[in-house]
């Protein structure tokens, strides 16, 4: 019976742990051992069930282990789908993660870039371009100062700010290109990309507490316009420099056109006088034509008295309607061959033709008096201005023109401290101290 049972035990450890053909055999040597040593105990019903036990019990074994096999296999293939599709999920996810951080990048880009175009569209002029640059420029880079390299005229020339103490960047000293600038627009011209370089890769010292210059091009339309330059840049930051300039590029270029405009303008728009430029030109045409048949002319600087209170008073409106008034008073007032403009702000400039002092000074009392008795209108408001004149002759006060600007101006500032409202001759006892306008 210790056979039996020893062949039995190890019919069931093949049914749970072995394969079918082990369980086969040791369950036949189990029946053969009871048939040899129990023979006898099969005349009962007893003996018949001990042997149906002893020979299915390793197969009912052998069938759950084959079906728990089969249960774990599917568990494990189960497993393994959930593992692919949870693998797919995280790969979304990630790409989802590098799609949402993308587009947050071009968002900042887009948002700097509004920030950079709402700053800078106003400006009419490259100082301007610079004033509303250092506005943003803080808010937007880790820099510790910022250069804006001119390339529009014959030489380069800077424009540069630093940082101040509050974080600030404040305008410093502007002029011609220092070495390592030229150096930058070396590489530029060669390179045509933003880039980064120490004062040795330069071949120039850079200015104090800076050891690495920063630059992108400002190109438009294969030109290049100039290039932004920022000390101690982060090097992350350069490809955000990079879309500064270009937005930078297209306001240079709209002022660049805007000047050659203006160039080409002959009239101020307000006042309807000539703009400086043109007078100057045509005033030099004079003086050289007046010397060369011994002529004599006078020229006038003249200055409306205390207008900026009026505009502080009333507004720049108002303003701008006593002076287009005032400019058209002395306009109609001049003959033909006489020139007049409007020299900025509230100067004009006049040059009298063939007209020596002597002869000038009851003309230009006479445009003074007109001016102060003229009324002026403007909208529900009946206003006086009056103005004071500087003169200066020519040949004897000066025979360049830039001298006859220089005095006259002079006399008008003796006007000006005189009480305003008068006329004044230059001469070499005048003081050339400046009273508030």
């Amino acid at each position: 019976m210790m056979l039996v049972m020893i062949s039995w035990v190890l019919a069931m450890i093949a049914g749970l742990r072995w394969s079918r053909w082990w369980t086969g055999c040791f369950t036949l040597s189990t029946l053969l051992l009871f048939l040899w040593t129990r023979a006898g105990i099969l005349g009962s019903w007893a003996g018949w069930l001990q042997l149906a036990m002893l020979g299915l019990t390793p197969w009912f074994l052998a069938d759950q282990q084959r079906d728990d096999s089969r249960q774990v296999a599917a568990l494990h293939r189960e497993e393994a789908a959930q593992m692919v599709q949870l693998s797919d999920a995280s790969r979304a996810l990630l790409s989802l993660q590098s799609s949402a951080q993308q587009m947050e990048t071009q968002l900042t880009e887009i948002t700097n870039l509004y920030h950079v175009t709402k700053a800078t569209a106003w400006a009419l002029r490259r100082d301007e371009l610079f004033t509303s640059l250092l506005g943003i420029a803080p808010r937007l880079f880790t820099l510790h100062g910022v250069r804006l390299i001119d390339l529009s005229g014959e030489h380069p020339h800077v424009l540069r700010a630093a940082r101040t103490a509050d974080g600030q960047l404040a305008a410093g000293e502007s002029g011609t290109a220092r070495p390592f600038e030229e150096a930058v627009v070396t590489r530029v011209t060669a390179q045509r990309q933003a880039e980064s370089a120490a004062a040795a890769e330069l071949g120039g010292a850079l200015p104090p507490g800076v050891s690495r210059l920063a630059w992108a091009p400002l190109w438009r339309k294969q030109q290049l316009l100039g290039v932004l330059a920022a000390d101690e840049l982060p090097p992350p930051q350069l490809k955000l420099l990079s879309i500064v300039a270009h937005q930078l590029s297209l306001q240079l270029s709209r002022i660049y056109l805007y000047s050659k405009v203006e160039e080409l303008a002959v009239t101020d728009a307000l006042t309807g006088l000539y703009v400086r430029r043109h007078f100057l030109e045509r005033a030099r045409e004079e003086l050289a034509r007046s010397k060369r048949h011994g002529l004599s002319c006078t020229l006038l600087m003249t200055d409306l008295d205390r207008f900026k209170e009026k505009n502080d008073t009333y507004g720049h409106l108002v303003g701008d309607v006593v002076l287009k008034d005032v400019a058209q008073l002395l306009q109609r007032n001049l003959r033909e061959v006489d020139l007049i403009a409007r020299y900025g702000g509230e100067e004009f400039i006049m040059l009298l033709i063939e007209t020596p002092p002597e002869q000038a000074l009851p003309i230009v009392q006479r445009l003074r008096q007109l001016v102060e008795v003229h009324p002026i209108r403007v909208y529900d408001e009946l206003l006086s201005q009056t103005i004071s004149i500087g003169m200066a002759g020519f040949p004897e006060d000066g025979q360049a023109l830039e001298a006859l600007i220089e005095r006259a101006d002079q006399a008008l500032y003796a006007a000006k401290r005189a009480g305003r409202n008068r006329t004044a001759r230059w001469s070499e006892t005048l003081s050339t101290e400046h009273p508030p306008r």
